[in-house]
């Protein structure tokens, strides 16, 4: 019988949701109008940084398939109000 899936993914020492099934990589939203996006297990680099992150899901040739609603505020830090340490 397999396990459950926890509602967290933890990449390094950042806890985030868990993405949605297929999603590949993280747009960043900056409240001074700059985009990123980057892939889920480099979200690291989005330290120091505050805005807004969705996810994405990226074909090989990095062409966008599908965005997801789902938005999340970032702080510089983490996702703002999701704590599972």
């Amino acid at each position: 019988m397999p396990f459950e899936k926890k509602p967290y993914k933890k990449i390094g020492n950042i806890y985030i949701p868990r993405p949605p099934t297929g999603a590949t990589h993280i747009l960043f939203k900056c409240a001074s109008g700059g985009k990123a996006t980057v892939a889920i297990k480099d979200i690291d680099t989005l330290f120091g940084s505050v805005g807004s992150v969705s996810f994405l899901k990226l074909n090989n040739k990095n062409k966008l398939v599908e965005r997801f609603k789902k938005e999340y505020n970032w702080n510089g830090k983490g996702i703002e109000g999701f704590n599972y340490e």
